[in-house]
């Protein structure tokens, strides 16, 4: 298990380098997906090495995963053709979901911290 842990950190490395190199001339929000995958899964490692947290701040880090996910795909589009960036969009993810699904992940996760106390 620990190989395959190994393997894919590796994998995900390379990835995240070869993002950051071919993003260097492109859109802001080509270099803004590339930062976000990654530095997504390096705010998770955090997070799980400084355990425990308040579920307030581990809830929404959780929840980065689905945008993460999704940020793979659209750089690489971004990518290949600059004009599907649109000005109203983070990692390809409109800015009002971003806005009301993160306050609705420390709502939940307040809420969450509440129902299940130690």
């Amino acid at each position: 298990m620990r190989l395959v842990l190994i393997a894919l950190a590796t994998l995900w490395g390379i990835g995240a380098v070869l993002a950051l190199l071919q993003t260097r001339e492109k859109t802001l929000d080509a270099k803004l997906t590339a930062a976000y995958f990654v530095g997504w899964p390096a705010l998770l490692v955090l997070v799980y090495l400084n355990q425990p947290l308040p579920l307030w701040i581990g809830v929404p880090v959780m929840f980065g995963f689905v945008p993460w996910f999704l940020s793979g795909p659209h750089l690489w589009s971004v990518v290949r053709d600059p004009s599907r960036s649109k000005p109203d969009e983070i990692v390809g993810i409109p800015i009002g979901y971003w806005k009301w699904g993160s306050i609705g992940a420390v709502l939940l996760g307040i809420l969450f911290n509440w129902l299940v106390r130690p």
